[in-house]
């Protein structure tokens, strides 16, 4: 049966009750022309939950290692939320945005979707065909296609002139399945596995990573999932590998103003050494 969620409003701060429980949503916030919500912030009310390899070791293995320094420049929270930028709704743990067709958010949501619960949280959503619609009275209408997701983004959030109550609504509906079943939690963390194999195929088709030390890799995986290589990326990775200090080159990558991102990699990367350990293998497909 749906769970009944209902806003509460108390200044910009936006909660949500559910089956008498009552949590923090997000704050309203402007943004570059925009208004939309976010939750990690200093003394953020959030309820603390947040990605560690160790506990997904069993299932993922080395792999579960490999995403973290990500997930920590991200703010490693499951319940991570911003709607204010032109992504219109991003949301997890790996800050997966809804803007991409095919991207991390789309298939982090589709196997949602196709979880026993998901009619707890989305009735009116469906899959069909492999992808997401609408239920409507005169029938599916598809939210997404390989080259849109306007439709998805609009239904997430209506426009980025204010915060609507369907805006809340969503969001409220995915912390609050994230909070309460470990299985929501495991589809982030297999989409953003999913998404860290794809950049390693992708890196070795175009820079030749074989036999590179899975630090270096994790950086240019980083990067693409960042985006801030711009469309330089490739040949600046590139050269980052053949200098004689790959790893210090690649963390360079990008605008000073992800000075503050490329530390938090550093730092987090240099207390793995599991990560420069491993080294990825043509032959496998895999980190060995």
């Amino acid at each position: 049966m749906p769970i009944n969620f209902q806003i509460e409003r108390t200044a910009n701060n936006f909660f949500a009750r559910a089956d008498g429980q009552r949590f923090f949503v997000g704050r309203r916030v402007p943004y570059g022309g925009n208004i939309g919500l976010y939750n990690i912030f200093g003394g953020s009310p959030l309820t603390p939950l947040f990605y560690t390899a160790a506990d997904f070791a069993i299932g993922h293995g080395f792999w579960a290692d490999f995403i973290e320094p990500t997930a920590i420049c991200e703010g490693r929270s499951f319940l991570t939320l911003n709607s204010y930028d032109r992504a219109a709704f991003t949301f997890g743990f790996g800050q997966f945005a809804a803007h991409v067709p095919d991207g991390d958010f789309v298939k982090m949501l589709r196997a949602l979707l196709a979880r026993p619960e998901a009619d707890d949280y989305f009735p009116h959503l469906e899959l069909a065909g492999g992808r997401i619609h609408r239920v409507t009275d005169a029938g599916l209408s598809p939210l997404e296609s390989a080259t849109s997701t306007e439709a998805l983004m609009r239904y997430l959030n209506p426009t980025l002139n204010e915060v609507e109550d369907a805006e809340v609504i969503a969001a409220a509906k995915l912390i609050h399945w994230a909070t309460h079943h470990a299985s929501a939690r495991d589809v982030q963390l297999s989409t953003m596995v999913a998404t860290y194999r794809s950049f390693m195929a992708r890196a070795d088709k175009r820079v030749s990573i074989n036999g590179r030390p899975a630090d270096q890799c994790l950086v240019i995986a980083d990067i693409l999932h960042h985006g801030r290589g711009g469309k330089m990326t490739w040949p600046l990775v590139a050269e980052a590998l053949a200098s004689p200090s790959p790893l210090a080159k690649l963390i360079a990558i990008g605008a000073p103003q992800w000075d503050g991102r490329k530390a938090t990699l550093k730092k987090a990367i240099a207390a793995r050494p599991q990560l420069a350990a491993k080294r990825w293998s043509r032959a496998a497909g895999d980190f060995v």
